[in-house]
């Protein structure tokens, strides 16, 4: 088909697009900057909020399993590197189409984090969406600069010297899973000997380390580690509310559309810790079984849409960082990237992102990571 036939296909389709709901300025995001977008090329979006990506993996995979091979309920999914490879390995995915998009032009497939998810080739079946970097949060009302800590290790001391005032989100959600490797990953002795396939010698040689360290830390936790919040968003509330001192967040843009939004406070500051953190790209993806997948694709180029990737970076709209590369849309494009990060108490310098960050490692250090965490509790 050439795009035309595509576009000709998926006017008058509604596209169930399954993600992530747990962000106000993301759903808002999609349905006032991308829903009207994708309307003006006849295609509806209906956003199907999830709690967790598995729940839309579930739902296909249980179609195939009922012989539901066409008209599934699942048009396009925001997924996560876990649940990507489980969806390739079942071959729940329609594959080829990715790099075929228009706007796939302005992406850098050559590069190694654009082309692995997870160490997990994308092999045309995932389309990026946006780039992120993990950041700590800290209420500068409340925590000095100087007391803060700069390493898993010394959050640790922090935690016992001020009991209660520290959490963190429970796995299986993503927040909770990616704090939970990176304390792998530090203490035992760097990320870079994750890296690559997943090596079980060494899953046992660090893992007791990580489980520990979490059995040491939990009495110092808010309420004594025997509840965590559910989701992000519950721990923002948490630290507006002064009971808690510590978040993460995401964004490349920081935490400036939180504060904007008043979901955290104006004396909310970002900060990285010494070792730097994960830096990596999300994606979408379209079920096999997809009875929209024209929409679909209609709607995955336009979430590449140049000028949508620059809204969705500002940090007054979401912050998240671009799937594209400024180089590939030319123009002044690179110097309005600059511009709408605004650096300053929210936003930390992307050169100094670039700098601290490292990939993150195969999916199943993840699944393991989360296995271990249901036995810890």
């Amino acid at each position: 088909m050439t795009w035309s036939d595509v576009l000709r296909e998926a006017r008058g389709q509604t596209v169930n697009f399954y993600m992530w709901g747990g962000s106000d300025n993301i759903n808002r995001y999609v349905d006032r900057v991308v829903a009207p977008e994708l309307k003006k090329l006849g295609v509806t979006l209906r956003r199907v909020p999830l709690t967790d990506t598995v729940q839309a993996v579930n739902r296909v995979l249980g179609e195939k399993q009922a012989g539901r091979d066409t008209n599934g309920t699942v048009d396009l999914v925001w997924i996560n590197g876990e649940n990507f490879k489980t969806a390739k390995s079942a071959r729940l995915l329609f594959t080829t189409w990715a790099e075929r998009l228009p706007n796939a032009k302005y992406v850098d497939w050559q590069n190694p984090a654009v082309r692995n998810d997870f160490g997990e080739p994308v092999s045309g079946a995932e389309s990026p969406w946006g780039s992120t970097q993990w950041q700590y949060v800290y209420d500068s009302a409340r925590v000095k600069a100087a007391d803060l800590p700069k390493s898993f290790r010394s959050l640790a001391a922090w935690a016992k010297k001020h009991p209660g005032r520290f959490t963190f989100v429970a796995p299986p959600a993503f927040y909770g899973n990616r704090f939970l490797r990176q304390a792998l990953f530090e203490l035992a002795g760097g990320a870079k000997q994750f890296q690559g396939p997943f090596d079980e010698q060494r899953w046992r040689a660090t893992s007791p380390l990580l489980w520990r360290y979490l059995r040491d830390l939990k009495p110092n936790l808010w309420r004594g580690g025997a509840t965590f919040p559910a989701d992000i968003a519950q721990q923002y509330q948490l630290l507006s509310n002064g009971e808690v001192d510590f978040a993460f967040v995401q964004n490349i843009a920081g935490i400036a559309a939180e504060v904007e939004s008043g979901q955290l406070p104006k004396s909310a500051r970002v900060y990285l810790f010494d070792a730097g953190t994960v830096a990596d790209f999300h994606y979408v993806a379209i079920p096999y079984n997809s009875a929209r997948k024209a929409g679909a694709m209609v709607l995955a180029n336009v979430l590449l849409e140049p000028e949508l990737q620059l809204r969705k970076l500002s940090g007054g709209v979401w912050g998240d960082g671009l799937a594209v590369d400024p180089t590939k849309v030319g123009g002044r494009f690179p110097e309005r990237v600059k511009a709408a990060l605004n650096v300053g108490p929210y936003t930390l310098d992307p050169a100094l992102l670039a700098r601290n960050s490292f990939g993150d490692v195969a999916a199943e250090y993840d699944k393991r990571v989360q296995d271990g965490w249901k036995s810890l509790r």
